[in-house]
């Protein structure tokens, strides 16, 4: 799997479980006909049911093309390395989901800001494989236009 692909699968796990828990409050249907929650919890349960078929996928090709590398014998072959992306990359795509939704979380102490550039420097840091400071001075310009939009345009409070 690829870094970018990690990174949006992270991103829809974390919004799809926002849109499942925040669906569980709204009636499913009416007397007559479907109520407020039925798109919410149908879509999110369909989106988190496609995000884990691709991780799925994942492992399993993983594994399976460690079994045709060594030639059915089960022991890595030399050419099996190849594989431990694919493993490292739903690790990778656990890590994104977790620093996504701690960031969420902590928006509603502290305000979006704050763990927006948090997460904005570790999503450029560790999983596009740029440099520290190269994270923080995109994080930095893309947390400036962000409040240049919200705050300064739109006069829509960002704490």
């Amino acid at each position: 799997m690829k870094i970018s692909e990690i990174i949006l699968l992270g991103g829809l796990s974390v919004f799809s479980g926002s849109l499942l828990w925040g669906s569980l409050d709204m009636p499913y249907s009416t007397d007559t006909t479907f109520g407020p929650g039925f798109i919410p919890l149908n879509v999110s349960i369909a989106l988190l049911a496609l995000i884990a078929g691709v991780a799925i996928r994942a492992v399993v090709r993983s594994k399976r093309d460690v079994a045709v590398s060594s030639g059915g014998t089960g022991e890595p072959a030399d050419d099996a390395q190849d594989v431990v992306p694919q493993t490292l990359g739903v690790l990778m795509l656990g890590g994104a989901i977790a620093s996504i939704a701690i960031c969420i979380y902590a928006m509603s102490y502290i305000g979006v800001m704050i763990p927006l550039g948090v997460l904005l420097v570790i999503l450029s840091w560790r999983f596009s494989g740029h440099g520290f400071f190269k994270s923080v001075a995109i994080s930095l310009i893309v947390l400036a236009v962000i409040y240049l939009i919200f705050s300064v345009w739109l006069r829509i409070p960002l704490h």
